[in-house]
């Protein structure tokens, strides 16, 4: 099947608008089993918590800066704010209400500015993932901590365009190489979950939100198929929690 090189998005946009992938913030961090996107995001939740519980909390309560960078609504702030951050949002639009307007790439914050970067499923649709994370580690303050989240495995999503996706080596290559120190890599489903997921996507496409039934069915079997089989070598996502070093 060929893609017009002239309107790449064309395919994207002419699915209806409930097609697109848009979630309030319950719906990311405690997403229904009846969602066709359930297996990805719950995964996805459950590991954003367990890295930050590895991040120490600030020495005084709501003295440290946490900053969720490609932020929509915000899902995670409760799970940033319970361990004692402040948290402050940045968005490339005024259409969340963001504390701050910029990009990855270009956050036009101060040097050392915060503590906490929170900065998932964002990489994805920057132009430069390496320029972003350079700008993310510049904002850092020495000894503060990144968690960063990509997609492995997922359709087509320009929000607003889609250029990237990731493994596990390639993640850790490139935050080494802008001066990171990786601590902790969790991929976010295996082969099996993997499996159910991508058969919910094609029925998304097909039936949209119809399909509910079906995805309770899928998203059971396959949160029991992954206890069965573990194998990250064919994943959703990846979550990555580095720190800059204290000696910046």
């Amino acid at each position: 099947m060929e893609i017009d090189l002239s309107d790449i998005g064309a395919g994207y946009r002419e699915l209806p608008p409930d097609r697109h992938s848009r979630h309030a913030p319950t719906d990311r961090l405690q997403p229904s089993l009846f969602q066709y996107d359930y297996l990805a995001l719950s995964t996805l939740s459950a590991d954003v918590r367990r890295l930050l519980e590895q991040v120490p909390p600030p020495k005084q309560a709501a003295s440290g800066i946490a900053l969720d960078i490609g932020c929509g609504k915000s899902p995670y702030r409760v799970l940033a704010e319970s361990r004692g951050f402040r948290l402050m949002t940045l968005d490339i639009s005024e259409e969340s209400s963001p504390d701050f307007v910029g990009t990855v790439e270009d956050t036009r914050l101060p040097d050392g500015f915060a503590d906490l970067v929170l900065c998932t499923q964002v990489l994805e649709h920057s132009l430069d993932p390496e320029r972003g994370l350079r700008d993310i580690h510049r904002i850092l303050r020495p000894g503060g901590h990144l968690i960063v989240t990509v997609p492995h495995i997922w359709f087509y999503h320009p929000h607003p365009s889609d250029n990237w996706r990731f493994t596990q080596e390639g993640l850790t290559r490139l935050a080494l190489r802008t001066g990171y120190q990786p601590l902790r890599l969790l991929s976010q489903g295996g082969s099996a979950l993997s499996f159910f997921q991508i058969g919910n996507f094609l029925l998304y496409g097909a039936i949209g939100k119809f399909g509910a039934p079906a995805y309770l069915v899928n998203n059971l079997m396959g949160r029991f198929a992954d206890r069965l089989v573990s194998n990250a070598l064919f994943c959703l996502n990846f979550a990555l929690l580095v720190r800059k070093p204290a000696d910046g």
